[in-house]
């Protein structure tokens, strides 16, 4: 239906999709055809003598192309063809026959509705009138023969074989009060009541959406003479249904498009108005906002709805998607209106989809769709036309020939008439990702890839990377490597580079120290592809985007050989945009060592990749900065934990460890049996670089010496960390701020911020600054120092003429003793601020002019820990904590990774780690970080899940053994805090294999009594002996961890701790024995099967094909 009030057009393509449209408006019908093929709109006809007509339908009847009903403003309705008047028959030329369709009482006709099931059914809207109703159906198949261009008596159809043919169910016949004239009326409903939309369901013939008085929605199931309705109350001005989802139907009521399901329509699916269309640039309007006035679902689009705006230039699509669920909020705290939402791109579903609404819903329930869930609708994007030159007065889709099209046409009509077919190229792309970090892009019919990495080889691995840096880590030096695998021979994977015997860190050759592989594996050869990369091939396996590394241009720009052609243009920026993505930065820095064993390889790798910003760079020095300040010797000084501290808790200070009483004391010794590990070489590389200690007495591990006095005087622990840089010194340091209760907090800040306290340092730097280049650094901190005269000197001896202009001012605003700064020197100095570009020169003139270090620290081009420094030596103590705490605040509303100098890693880091990830989506970095603490130092779920999508990550990258150098350096950490008493004692793997005795059945689990001595050859609970080897007929034995770890520390042999004696066991047969007799005796010395049957006689079981 398409209602054509006074001189307003209005546009509708043809019912069965054919190249044909109607535009219609004031008194005249004209019709068109669209010829893609050449581009054309032609004229077929046209007809202008339709006087009052208010509506129109164009009917979907496959037996007439140019069949319509015409609504009058008397409320009548004419059944028309459109294309009688081209043809004459006997001489004579004629609009042709005309059916009308009247009405009792006159009033004006609003909406008309042919139903697509079933042509004949035709739904007529009226205005409301005292006594009579204001929708009618009719049944019109008496009248189509009327109709044709033949004589009805030529139709040789009876009535039967008519009904048999007709779409079933059929509409029921109802019974009226009145003396009822016209048979052609099957029934009549909404007395005294607007009808000013009607729209049938596509696939139906009895169910009948109407738009009442502008109020209500209303659902009729015609089936029955007196038919079950819905009503929904909500603002209907049009009705649109779906041609692909025929139970999906639309209303446009004021500005508010509503999403409904046909089924239930007790809620919407989705409401949208103009405001969530920020997407493509939609502006609300002033005054009354918009008017949708027309609405229509696309043919070839599934889920895309096409809207116009009263008196816009601009059609609008907008694309619906289906969700996998949505959130059941029926409180309706959730605003029931999109205009309410501030998110672009996106509208809610806020209600629970239930059944249909009143006493009758069940039986208007499809009948396979009672046990399926309501559809979960999203909002995903919008899109539209061109600004046409003049508002458009109605548009139409056109339907697509082509299975796949890439665009959507729509033809639009303006206020003149003017006619015009716009494409939009909307075809729907899809995306995916690859476990290697290729983007797939489909659309259509047609897809492209985009690799993440042009470096197909094989990536260097862990061992291969050469950390040649020593760091001091959690209390001890070590150098800093990934875990090995091996004892470095050919039996396993290649050993790493251990600290040499001079004790440098100097790339050593592989040691055979340690192996866990028996001996006989010394003959079997390895796959190639388990083989480690030469040294040498290294750097050739890294990404080709390494080579740009070596020679970074400034501002982090990249080199570039020959200037792109405009051709290439695009895609090579899809090209950098899938190889700047943070997945494939995160590969980049894993294959280049980026882990959890060495913060300052960390800061080398981060500035190496061009695509990282300086911030983190900056934090991972400072990480390694902090904790050779920290951790060496130890991080614990009277009770406190220092290691994972920032600025903030070094300033107000944080609880200590409890106390470790002596009864706590005496259960380490049955601890320390479980957790002791051997004493190692200075040239074992088989351990994690993470702080793996040796065996130390129980009381060295706990939390604090018992004996501790100053324990829980927090002044005296950081007292003794400032005696650790600073001893000796000349004269005790103060600070240029007038008083401090906090003498060691600002003392020890400085030095983990970096910054020298002595003036014979700070003199230094200045001097190194000015030969670098950065004369308005070193003079901004003369300024502060108060040396202006140097100052002075400094900026004139530069040669840039800036530095000199510069100095002038600085010579004005020089304070002198017993005067003060005019207000005109004063405000021509803050215009002055304001057009220097160096934020040094700024900062300088600010603190000159306004005195105040609160605003100096608001200019944040400065690097915060410069401003840090200067914080802790300029504000008072109330001033400093209210700093700390708002630069706090705005990391964690920025996602500022370098706010961690100030938090640390504490809970209040982690919010600023959770802020950052979701600005940069960097988990890998938030994984190593959190990793470090959690849950060594306390439990945090963000962290679980952190670690655990970058343990996936590097699974999918197919990075195994950075996966598992990574988890083996988390165990280091766990391991370390459960030895200092930090953590509980727990298993870091679940148990596998559980071995039970074959006669108590109860666990071979070593008792943990120390009186109850037990034979490794017998249960610990029964004393019955093991079973004996299937090759060498001696009884196994099983020797507890915590025995076999001691006589490994008091062993010099070569190899320590193989598997020779280890049990294997047959699944099938449940025989065996000794590992290294069960693998001779199927394999051999030589490697070769020799073979394949069970060592024990009688049994014909293959327990070779197990390997």
């Amino acid at each position: 239906m398409a209602p054509s009030a006074q001189a307003e057009k209005r546009l509708l393509w043809h019912p069965r999709w054919e190249n044909k449209f109607m535009v219609g408006g004031g008194s005249q019908m004209t019709m068109y055809e669209w010829a893609p093929e050449e581009s054309e709109i032609r004229h077929v006809t046209s007809q202008n003598d339709l006087q009052f007509m208010k509506c129109f339908a164009w009917s979907p009847d496959p037996a007439f192309d140019d069949l319509f009903a015409v609504g009058s403003a008397s409320g009548r309705v004419d059944l028309i063809r459109l294309e009688a008047t081209k043809v004459a028959r006997n001489n004579v030329l004629s609009s042709g026959p005309v059916v009308t369709l009247p009405v009792r009482n006159t009033r004006s006709c609003n909406a008309l509705a042919f139903c697509n099931a079933d042509p004949n059914y035709l739904a007529v809207g009226l205005d409301k009138v005292r006594g009579d109703s204001s929708l009618i159906i009719w049944d019109i198949q008496s009248a189509t023969p009327l109709l044709s261009p033949s004589s009805p008596h030529n139709l040789n159809l009876t009535e039967d074989s008519v009904l048999e043919a007709r779409p079933q169910p059929r509409i029921a016949r109802a019974e009226v009060g009145h003396h009822r004239t016209d048979g052609r009326v099957l029934q009549q409903h909404a007395p005294t009541e607007v009808v000013s939309a009607l729209a049938f369901l596509p696939q139906s013939t009895h169910m009948l959406l109407a738009g009442i008085s502008a109020r209500w929605l209303r659902l009729f199931d015609l089936r029955s003479a007196v038919p079950a309705t819905t009503n929904i109350a909500t603002k209907v001005y049009g009705i649109a249904t779906s041609p692909i989802d025929p139970h999906q139907i639309a209303c446009c009521g004021d500005g508010i498009i509503t999403v409904w399901d046909a089924r239930r329509l007790l809620h919407p699916l989705l409401m949208f108005t103009e405001k969530d269309a920020a997407a493509d640039g939609a502006r609300p309007r002033a005054g009354s906002g918009s008017f949708v006035n027309h609405i229509e679902f696309s043919s070839s689009r599934r889920g895309v709805l096409a809207a116009h705006e009263k008196d816009s230039s601009h059609v609008r699509f907008w694309d619906l998607q289906q969700a996998q669920g949505s959130e059941n909020n029926s409180d309706g705290e959730r605003s029931r209106e999109s205009s309410h939402t501030q998110t672009a791109k996106r509208s809610w579903a806020p209600w629970t989809a239930g059944g249909a609404g009143n006493g009758n819903g069940n039986e208007m329930r499809h009948s396979n769709v009672e046990s399926q869930e309501a559809l979960a609708l999203v909002l995903s994007d919008t899109h539209k036309t061109t600004s046409f030159r003049k508002p458009l007065a109605s548009f139409a889709l056109v339907p697509s020939k082509r299975a796949f099209s890439l665009t959507s046409e729509v033809m639009v009509v303006n206020k003149d008439g003017d006619l015009e077919l716009y494409a939009a190229y909307d075809t729907p792309k899809q995306a995916s990702w690859s476990a290697r970090g290729d983007l797939i892009i489909g659309a259509g019919l047609r897809c492209k890839v985009f690799p993440g990495f042009e470096d197909r080889g094989v990536p260097p691995q862990p061992w291969d990377i050469r950390i040649e840096e020593t760091t001091t880590s959690r209390g001890r030096n070590e150098t800093a490597s990934l875990p090995a695998f091996g004892r470095g021979d050919e039996d396993g994977f290649p050993a790493l580079e251990g600290k040499s015997a001079e004790g440098k860190s100097t790339p050593s050759k592989p040691i055979k120290t340690r192996t866990y592989s028996p001996a006989s594996f010394r003959h079997y050869p390895l796959d190639q592809s388990e083989l480690s990369a030469s040294p040498s091939s290294v750097d050739a396996q890294t990404p080709a985007r390494a080579e740009a590394v070596q020679e970074p241009k400034p501002n982090g720009l990249r080199q570039s050989g020959e200037k792109s052609s405009p051709k290439g243009k695009t895609s090579r920026s899809v090209h950098q945009a899938v190889e700047d993505d943070i997945s494939m930065i995160m590969r980049r820095r894993t294959i280049r060592g980026y882990g959890l064993a060495n913060a300052k390889h960390n800061a080398q790798v981060v500035r190496e990749d061009l695509c990282s910003n300086t911030m983190l760079s900056e934090l991972w020095d400072w990480i390694h900065h902090s904790r050779e300040l920290v951790c060496s010797p130890t991080s614990r000084l009277h009770g406190y934990e220092f290691s994972n501290q920032g600025l903030l808790g070094l300033w107000e200070g944080f609880a200590p460890l409890p106390q470790v009483s002596e009864s706590s004391a005496s259960s380490f010794s049955v601890l320390d049996g479980l957790l002791a590990i051997p004493q190692i070489s200075p040239g074992d590389s088989s351990l994690s670089p993470i702080s793996t200690p040796a065996v130390l007495d129980p009381l060295t591990r706990m939390r604090h010496p018992l004996d501790d006095l100053a324990y829980g005087d927090f002044t005296a622990a950081v007292a003794a960390l400032c005696t650790r840089r600073t001893p000796g010194l000349g004269r005790p340091w103060r600070p240029p701020v007038r008083s401090t209760e906090k003498l060691e907090q600002r003392q020890f800040a400085l030095q983990l911020c970096g910054w020298s306290i002595g003036e014979e340092e700070l003199n230094h730097e200045i001097r190194r600054w000015e030969k670098e280049g950065q004369q308005p650094r070193a003079a901004c901190w003369l300024v502060f120092m108060r040396q202006y005269q140097k100052a002075l000197e400094l900026l004139m001896r530069s040669t840039d003429e800036m530095h000199n202009l510069v100095s002038g001012t600085l010579a004005a605003l020089i304070p002198s003793a017993g005067s003060t700064l005019s207000n005109e020197l004063r405000t021509h100095a803050e215009r002055v601020v304001v057009r220097l570009e160096d934020p040094y020169f700024r900062a300088m003139l600010i603190q000159l002019t306004s005195k105040d270090w609160s605003k100096v620290l608001e200019e944040e081009s400065l690097p915060l820990r410069e401003r840090l420094a200067i914080a802790f030596q300029f504000l008072e103590d109330e001033a400093l904590s209210s700093y700390l705490t708002r630069t706090i605040d705005r990391a964690r509303t920025r996602g500022d990774i370098e706010g961690l100098v100030i938090t640390g890693l504490t809970p209040s880091g982690i919010d600023i780690l959770q802020s950052y990830v979701d600005r940069t989506g960097d988990a890998q970095t938030a994984a190593i970080l959190a990793g470090q603490v959690c849950p060594a130092k306390f439990l945090d779920a963000r962290a679980e899940r952190w670690l655990e999508m970058y343990r996936d990550l590097l699974d999918g990258f197919k990075l195994f053994h950075y996966r598992v150098a990574f988890d083996v350096e988390r165990g280091q950490i766990l391991q370390e805090a459960v030895l200092n008493g930090d953590l509980a004692p727990f298993d870091w793997a679940p148990k596998q294999i559980l071995i039970r005795c074959n006669y108590c059945s109860k666990p071979m689990n070593p008792v943990l009594d120390e009186t109850q001595k037990g034979r490794p050859t017998a249960c610990p609970h029964c004393s019955r002996a093991l079973p004996r080897c299937s090759v060498c007929l001696m009884t196994l034995s099983i020797v507890p961890d915590c025995t076999r770890d001691v006589g490994l520390s008091q062993s010099q042999a070569t190899y320590q701790d193989t598997i020779d004696d280890a049990i294997v066991i047959c699944q099938t047969c449940r025989h065996g024995g000794h590992a290294s007799h069960i693998l001779d005796w199927f394999f051999g010395e030589d490697g070769a099967r020799s073979r394949g049957m069970c060592p024990v006689a009688d049994c014909d079981c293959h327990c070779a094909d197990e390997f």
